[in-house]
């Protein structure tokens, strides 16, 4: 009673400061996940309310939306007094239009589809779009790179329920093929991105895309980034290959990218950034599954992404 009792006190609460701050009047609000919440007002009118922590990832989105003309993306809407961003109650807080509809699922071909296609819409929609001061964010692989050495302090882990050989396997394999596509001029494929205007929408995971009558909508913007639009499709080359079987050829199907792209494209999937991050993840919160039993789950992923890339140097001779 007293964790539903507090709830109750901070929805009040924030419902009171966003009718002072921003006049708008809440009739219900549902906490969805994390610092997002479903607002619906008296009127019927439904939003997605988001606490950001950082003013210049909310200004860049701002910018951003006002500049593009996307059929795709879900934008910032203005509270009703018109203020843009609301600050206070520990954040800055935005509000979006409620896309209803569910989420796509990469274990669905049709959904593989219908995400490629949106995010390759949107990827010639957020071209010549100029904004000021865009965020700097390391290269993909750098921060792939620090990511290795959190995981690298998870050793004792692995040498405790029985997998020190996976555990250097993995350490190993990464951070040989970081070191490999770092060989490819990214600077300079950075610094045409910018020049050119080009953004990516930066985390496409299947939640991340709202279906609805057959049009797909993107929501969630927050590493929305000013550079090379191949790490869009490194991340969903990642997210779709445990759904086909780690079948490069089925990959390659897709025409992801050019192919005078494909071999720094194959490589950069390759890495088993994703897979780290899951571990990292699981490690980060409560879950119900025992430790020993993801990490056979892992073994069984790496030794298919293995295969994968067999196969893959197979292609990219």
């Amino acid at each position: 009673m007293s964790n539903l009792g507090g709830r109750e006190r901070h929805y009040q609460r924030l419902s009171s400061f966003l009718y002072w701050q921003g006049e708008l009047e809440v009739g219900k609000m549902t906490n969805i996940k994390q610092d997002v919440f479903l607002i619906e007002t008296h009127n019927g009118k439904k939003y997605i309310l988001k606490r950001h922590h950082k003013m210049k990832t909310v200004t860049q989105q701002w910018e951003f939306f006002q500049k593009v003309n996307s059929q795709h993306l879900t934008p910032f809407l203005s509270f009703p007094n018109n203020k843009e961003i609301l600050i206070g109650e520990n954040g800055y807080w935005t509000i979006s239009p409620y896309r209803n509809g569910r989420k796509l699922y990469y274990s669905n071909p049709d959904d593989r589809l219908k995400a490629l296609r949106t995010i390759q819409d949107f990827h010639k929609e957020a071209t010549s779009i100029y904004v000021n001061q865009p965020i700097k964010r390391k290269l993909f692989y750098e921060r792939w790179y620090n990511r290795l050495q959190r995981f690298k302090q998870t050793e004792s882990l692995f040498t405790s329920y029985g997998y020190p050989n996976l555990f250097k396997d993995i350490s190993r394999h990464t951070e040989y093929y970081i070191i490999q596509i770092s060989k490819y001029p990214w600077q300079q494929y950075q610094k045409q991105a910018i020049n050119d205007g080009n953004w990516v929408h930066g985390d496409v995971a299947s939640h991340n895309f709202i279906l609805n009558d057959e049009k797909v909508w993107l929501i969630d913007f927050d590493l929305l980034q000013n550079t090379d639009q191949i790490y869009d499709y490194i991340q969903l080359g990642q997210r779709f290959l445990p759904y086909i079987n780690w079948d490069v050829n089925q990959l390659l199907a897709y025409e992801m990218v050019p192919d005078k792209d494909v071999k720094r494209w194959l490589l950069s999937v390759y890495i088993p950034s994703d897979l780290i991050r899951e571990w990292l993840f699981y490690l980060s919160k409560p879950s119900k599954k025992p430790i020993k039993e993801f990490l056979k789950d892992v073994e069984m992923q790496w030794l298919k992404r293995k295969i994968f890339l067999k196969n893959a140097k197979s292609v990219i001779k």
